[in-house]
């Protein structure tokens, strides 16, 4: 295997040379074995070692549909002075778990966090990594598509690559328009909905942030590309330079980046690292610039792309960044689905309180479904009509509420016809969505 910074392991042949411990290989995904009938409870995929470039830290990727009563779990190894490391986990995954990455961990010259494994004054030569599929019913297992790594080499100078002027629509959304209960991970969300719906996904950003949550708090880019994984978007994180940049940007690809803020933004609110959508490089008055739909740049959508000197930009960029592709076919089960619903009036004493109904059977949303504002579980909202139309739904203003009496409560008209839209959102990223005219 070409010795470079990251690996991916998607297809199967690619997936064969690995060991199978109670999986197979079917369809260019990992799943579990089937004995008398059912599958079996769990299994373990182990990738073949993988020589690298010397580095000091390490980010896993995966991509998995796993529905509910399953999940998957990664964990690596690196090999330090010839001998291997323990076994680390990143946590289990799931759309429909309470999911928790990697907790902070000190081991040695290991370093452990959510979403990364650092080596403190010392470096690998060799990577490994391994994944279990789990799952409580015989019926139903998880399916792995991708999984990989990537390394933060070092003594590496890196590379600029050929400079390319191009610009690609992506949709921009700005944080302030969000959800405030899910501002931790709606800066990551916005970037990755910004990429999945230029390509017609039109994903509401409520529903990727629901999905990439890690209830330790944190932001966890690895849950990112897991969730847009999941969604049928092939997504991994990677350590890059501007040469890699470049060429995304050359085949057609937007990236997510992570970015530092300066003192200056960390005091004006900004978080201490945040992401943002790179759309493209322009020379503008004659110097290079990357073109960014940043989140937290403006209050509104439109005004979050902007430019920044390529310099500036440099410096701010952790050289880390989110790759992702055009969606394949996935699976019917193991991702975040939507179901459209009917919403009635909820009687003549609950005036202007609509409740949803879906198959016939009137489904109550309980006090609590929202959460609380330090422990979100769920976004109920609800838009209206506008005078323009837009280009995905996310770019309507939304307003978000909480649950009256098992319904949303809706404004009164005015005399007037309003078509209104809801939307409720649980934990796993799912939608119930309907309209009523009032």
């Amino acid at each position: 295997m070409e010795k470079r910074s990251f690996f991916l392991l998607r297809e199967t042949e690619e997936f064969m040379r690995g060991e199978l411990d109670n999986v197979t290989v079917a369809e260019s995904h990992i799943l579990l074995d089937v004995v008398q009938g059912g599958y079996v409870p769990y299994g373990c995929y182990t990738s073949p070692p993988i020589p690298l470039p010397a580095f000091d830290a390490l980010r896993p990727s995966w991509n998995a549909f796993a529905p509910p009563g399953t999940a998957v779990e990664v964990q690596a190894r690196v090999m330090v002075d010839g001998n291997w490391t323990a076994w680390s986990s990143f946590g289990r995954w799931s759309p429909f778990l309470h999911r928790e990455g990697a907790r902070p961990l000190t081991r040695g010259p290991l370093n452990l966090t959510a979403d990364q494994l650092a080596l403190d004054s010392k470096v690998a030569t060799q990577a490994q990594l391994r994944i279990y599929l789990y799952t409580k019913d015989e019926k139903q297992t998880p399916r792995v598509a991708l999984l990989g790594a990537s390394v933060r080499v070092v003594d590496v100078i890196p590379g600029g690559g050929r400079p390319v002027n191009a610009s690609l629509r992506l949709p921009p959304y700005a944080v302030a328009r969000r959800a405030p209960a899910l501002q931790p991970q709606m800066d990551l969300a916005c970037s990755i909905a910004s990429l999945t719906n230029r390509w017609g996904a039109d994903i509401l950003p409520e529903e990727l942030a629901m999905a990439i949550r890690d209830w330790q708090g944190a932001p966890n880019l690895c849950f990112g590309a897991a969730a847009a994984g999941c969604w049928g978007f092939p997504a991994w994180v990677r350590w890059a330079d501007l040469g890699a940049l470049r060429e995304e940007l050359r085949a057609g690809c937007g990236v997510v980046v992570e970015l530092e803020s300066t003192p200056t933004q960390q005091q004006a609110g900004l978080p201490e690292r945040r992401y943002a959508a790179l759309r493209g490089f322009a020379s503008l008055d004659g110097q290079p610039h990357a073109l960014l739909n940043d989140p937290y740049a403006a209050d509104t959508d439109f005004e979050t792309e902007v430019s920044m000197p390529l310099d500036d930009f440099l410096v701010a960029w952790t050289n880390v960044a989110l790759c992702l592709r055009q969606r394949r076919r996935i699976p019917m089960q193991g991702r975040p689905a939507r179901a459209s619903v009917w919403l009635r009036p909820a009687g003549k004493d609950l005036p202007g309180i609509y409740r949803m109904t879906l198959a016939g059977e009137e489904r109550l949303l309980p006090d609590d479904f929202c959460g609380s504002f330090d422990l979100p579980t769920g976004v109920l909202a609800w838009t209206a009509p506008e005078e323009r139309p837009h280009a995905t739904t996310a770019h309507k203003l939304f307003h978000f509420v909480q649950p009256v009496s098992g319904g949303v409560q809706l404004p009164a008209a005015d005399g007037q016809y309003v078509k209104y839209t809801v939307y409720a959102i649980d934990a796993a990223g799912s939608m119930l969505v309907g309209d009523v005219t009032v």
